[in-house]
């Protein structure tokens, strides 16, 4: 008995975006609708929605614009650096999510450009390519995963496959010259270029320090022997106890956290020189959740960032925010508090409560809204820590803690309520 012809799709939305990256970076064919919905099979109403998507997202992270040409091929415009950042992006990305696309359909037509181009093969012989990126790994005393030797071996035969380069500013340049990777990305240009009998280009010696450098997740555990990264220590040192003293708290056990803050703000870094975008959704949440938390982080950032030379966005200040508010919570292992705010006939006065409380503490609360006649008919509900609310009102019987807040909220009440919430 033959089974129903499944009507699933054949690749999940993030499969489906990444193909359609990787068509966009092929020299050739150019990628029509048509072809998108065939490699992809989807009909073309979810193949536009993709291309929508994928073009508003590499706008934000990565300052490209994606266009429908006259013929109705796609397009993406921008800076040759961006355009690699971009690809290096989502190359990673793709061969995490769909590899047997990449090696099917990407892959391929590169080596085929190569041909046309009459490139050397002995520079794209992927036996030599493998030589040239152990050469790396035993230059930079890294192991190269599995998935990141093919990805280095892919966005090389990309690489020779281009005639422009990737333009810097003196800021960039200068930020990259002191890298451990330039000694590698040296060692890579030099290889090709000697081989293809090109002057070196500073250039693309810049581009592969980046790259080296953004594939990299640094340990701060086994610092590496470059003046930089032992810069990046201090600072991190610096950045805790900088926080310590605007949050009026301390942080005991500092060890771990400090490694955590140099592996994410190497990387930061990195994004913050080169403008590369994240995801603003968490930004969004810790603003709304955390005010005090994230203001604190943001003003024990600032000297951090201008020794560095660069302005970290809202993004990334969230982002280290919440490395701070997990190891504060961790630390004095607290679960999230549970505020109850008993609601009445003035939303905006509600909220307005709600933003106070939030500007209090620096640890996570969770707050949730009642109904103030149901809360005397049935109570708080069990966990909560703090039933507050702007209304006066009598108790049930048996209740947590309450607080009838007149806005503003008077010294000794902010006292009290903190000490609910931080006890």
């Amino acid at each position: 008995m033959s089974s129903a012809p499944s009507s699933a799709p054949l690749f999940s939305r993030s499969q489906r975006r990444c193909h359609l990256l990787l068509l966009l970076f092929l020299p050739a064919p150019a990628l029509t609708l048509e072809k998108l919905c065939q490699l992809n099979g989807v009909d073309p109403a979810v193949a536009r929605q993709d291309i929508a998507d994928v073009g508003d997202e590499i706008q934000r992270f990565h300052q490209l614009e994606l266009h429908q040409m006259v013929d109705g091929s796609f397009r993406i415009h921008g800076t040759e650096l961006d355009r690699r950042l971009c690809l290096l992006h989502w190359l990673r990305r793709a061969l995490r999510l769909s590899q047997d696309f990449v090696c099917e359909h990407f892959a391929p037509v590169l080596r085929q450009r190569l041909k046309v181009l009459n490139i050397e093969k002995a520079l794209w012989d992927e036996t030599n390519l493998q030589a040239l990126i152990q050469h790396c790994s035993l230059k930079l005393a890294r192991d190269f995963s599995p998935r990141d030797r093919l990805f280095l071996q892919i966005f090389m035969k990309y690489a020779l496959c281009q005639r422009q380069n990737a333009l810097f500013s003196d800021a960039q340049r200068a930020w990259l010259a002191v890298k451990i990777e330039r000694g590698a990305a040296d060692d890579v240009i030099h290889h090709w270029q000697k081989r293809c009998h090109i002057v070196p280009d500073v250039s693309e010696t810049d581009f592969w320090t980046l790259l080296f450098s953004l594939i990299h997740a640094p340990d701060g555990q086994q610092l590496e022997d470059n003046d930089q990264a032992h810069k990046l220590m201090m600072a991190v040192e610096a950045l805790i106890a900088r926080f310590e003293q605007l949050a009026q708290t301390r942080i005991k056990n500092q060890h771990q956290l400090k490694l955590q803050l140099f592996t994410h703000l190497a990387q930061a870094l990195d994004r913050s020189h080169f403008s590369i975008g994240i995801d603003n959704s968490v930004a969004l949440d810790v603003a709304r959740l955390y005010p005090r938390l994230l203001r604190t982080t943001e003003r024990a950032l600032y000297h951090f960032s201008s020794d560095f030379g660069t302005q970290f966005s809202a993004e990334e200040v969230s982002l280290v925010a919440v490395l701070f508010g997990a190891w504060l919570m961790q630390e004095s292992a607290l679960q999230e508090k549970q505020v109850l705010l008993l609601t009445g006939a003035d939303a905006a006065l509600e909220q307005l409560l709600e933003q106070q409380i939030r500007e209090m503490t620096l640890l996570p609360i969770n707050i949730t809204y009642q109904d103030m006649l149901h809360f005397q008919r049935e109570g708080a509900p069990r966990d909560v820590a703090l039933v507050i609310t702007p209304y006066a009102t009598s108790l049930p019987l048996f209740s947590p803690p309450l607080i009838h807040a007149e806005l503003p909220l008077s010294y000794h009440q902010q006292q009290r309520i903190r000490q609910l919430l931080e006890a």
